[in-house]
């Protein structure tokens, strides 16, 4: 039985030492126009900064579409990822949950370099808000 735990918990740290993890950290800009009071559509960009789980680091920016509708959150964001050597991933976010932060998905659709094994790639994302600063963080189970 000692055997059989011992094994589980091995795997389990291996499977875990191949995960991805991708935080960025940023500031966004909203262009609104409101519809009614409780529908709202906003062009959205941001810049930011970024660090990995493989120790790499570097900058972003992403554009993209924010539909709140009530306290409703729908968006899909497109962010241009390049790390310190200048290899880049571009990779879409998308969300639908409540107003003021939440859970998604990230999609990574192109990438340069080492990243082009990232290609398609899809990581749940958790992202924060303070005004106009975010907190981003996404976990990607990888494929090795």
């Amino acid at each position: 039985m000692k055997i059989l735990i011992v094994i589980v918990l091995l795997i389990t740290s291996v499977a875990k030492a191949e995960d991805y993890i991708y935080e960025a950290y940023g500031i966004s800009n909203l262009s609104s126009i409101e519809i009614t009071d409780n529908f709202k559509f906003s062009a959205y960009t941001s810049e930011g900064m970024w660090d990995d789980s493989n120790g790499d680091y570097g900058n972003e920016k992403c554009s993209g579409y924010i539909r709140q509708q009530s306290k409703k959150v729908e968006l899909e964001i497109i962010c241009e990822t390049v790390n310190q050597n200048n290899e880049k991933f571009w990779n879409s976010r998308i969300r639908k949950s409540d107003q003021g932060g939440g859970v998604g998905k990230m999609i990574i659709i192109n990438g340069t370099g080492k990243y082009k094994d990232f290609i398609g790639l899809e990581c749940p994302y958790g992202v924060n808000y303070k005004k106009q600063y975010a907190w981003f963080k996404a976990k990607c189970e990888t494929k090795k």
